[in-house]
């Protein structure tokens, strides 16, 4: 089974940034497949591949983690993408306020899952809720979607949550296994 471990938003703060994509989606529709606003998340670790016996470890480990994320807000302030807004691949909302709480719960979920046996992840860690994927290769963003007032929605964190990733021809389906 396909892992990852991810932060959950508010319904209310996802319903603010659909109403805001209403435009993006408008002018971009046919270039990208979109994420459904039910499975918004912002990935901490990607697993990959795991057994049962993994799964039941990082339960464990995800169990010893002292989050202390109630009431605690993140704020999008702007549309990215990687690798670049010239080059978009993967549009996402970047995070401004919050962005080292999150960094920091990264460092401490990589340490705590090096405990039970998990190799640390070598990619630079950058908090974001990815929106969409580019359905035909690399597309220049337009300049009015990058105004840094265009989006400034701040999110309350709800869980830190161990999904399974299922893929599937209509695209992932992503099913909770425990929220913390």
């Amino acid at each position: 089974m396909r892992l990852f471990i991810a932060v959950d938003i508010n319904s209310r703060s996802k319903n603010l940034i659909d109403k805001k994509l209403d435009l993006i989606k408008t002018d971009l529709k046919s270039h990208f497949k979109w994420v459904n606003k039910d499975q918004w998340h912002l990935t901490l670790k990607f697993i990959g591949e795991s057994s049962e016996a993994e799964k039941n470890k990082l339960i464990e480990a995800l169990k010893n983690i002292e989050f202390i994320s109630k009431n605690r807000y993140i704020n999008f302030n702007k549309i990215d993408a990687f690798p670049d807004l010239e080059r978009a691949k993967v549009l996402y909302l970047a995070v401004d306020e919050g962005e080292d709480f999150l960094k920091n719960l990264h460092q401490n979920l990589e340490a705590e899952l090096k405990k039970y046996g998990f190799a640390k992840s070598d990619r630079n860690f950058i908090p974001h809720l990815t929106l969409g994927r580019s359905k035909n290769g690399p597309l220049k963003i337009n300049d009015k979607f990058r105004d840094p007032n265009f989006i400034n929605i701040f999110a309350e964190i709800e869980a830190v949550t161990l999904y399974q990733s299922k893929l599937k021809p209509e695209g992932p389906e992503y099913i909770k296994l425990i929220s913390i």
